[in-house]
């Protein structure tokens, strides 16, 4: 504004001699500069918007998680609970009965393992030519990562924790109880049936143990 002041006052000859025209410039001018700033702040306007919007939605997305990992959190204590306090005949079938569960899994797992095999040495077999074994190695490499992949999750999901706190709670009362070398650490990442079996026969063990006290 100080700029257009003095070029006024340099050119006022000039202006007074026109005032009609220079009024139209100037207005002209003014009015381009209004609409310039209020495109460029609209903008600035909309993204902090936008922002804001982003905020509020992260915000509410972490309020969700909050309340779903209380929700878990008191399910849990609940069953931490359950278990410190059950006596040591139904602890042990507590036990028992995950044991159990878990041989089931095992066996239903390998069964898909087992159909998936059988069924790619068939196409293996009827293949003519290095391609089409190539394609169906890809494939069975495919098949077989998923399975491993959902196994896996079926065990976090399903057994897991519960294994790991049935552990804990009878080897606090098993006080000389001395667990395989393979069992020590294999109930965090099993991993494999060799793992799964491993942590079914050591709390079945333990829970022999606890009903022959």
């Amino acid at each position: 504004m100080e700029q257009f002041i003095e070029l006024l006052a340099k050119e006022w000859v000039v202006v007074s001699q026109a005032p009609i025209a220079f009024a139209t410039l100037a207005v002209g001018m003014f009015g381009l500069a209004y609409f310039a700033a209020r495109w460029k702040y609209t903008s600035v306007v909309e993204q902090v918007r936008a922002s804001n919007d982003t905020l509020n939605e992260r915000l509410h997305l972490k309020s969700e998680q909050a309340e779903q990992y209380k929700d878990r959190a008191l399910k849990y204590d609940k069953k931490v609970w359950a278990v410190v306090e059950s006596n040591t005949a139904s602890l042990a079938q507590k036990s028992l009965l995950l044991v159990s569960q878990i041989r089931e899994f095992i066996d239903r797992h390998k069964r898909q393992d087992e159909s998936v095999m059988e069924h790619e040495w068939v196409e293996m077999a009827g293949a003519v030519d290095d391609i089409e074994r190539r394609r169906l190695w890809s494939k069975f490499t495919g098949a077989t990562s998923r399975l491993s992949n959902e196994r896996n999750a079926e065990w976090e999901r399903r057994f897991k924790v519960d294994a790991i706190m049935l552990r804990d709670e009878m080897r606090s009362r098993l006080k000389g109880y001395k667990p395989d070398e393979c069992s020590v650490h294999v109930y965090e990442h099993p991993t494999n049936y060799f793992g799964f079996n491993d942590v079914a026969a050591d709390l079945e063990r333990m829970a022999k143990l606890l009903l022959s006290v």
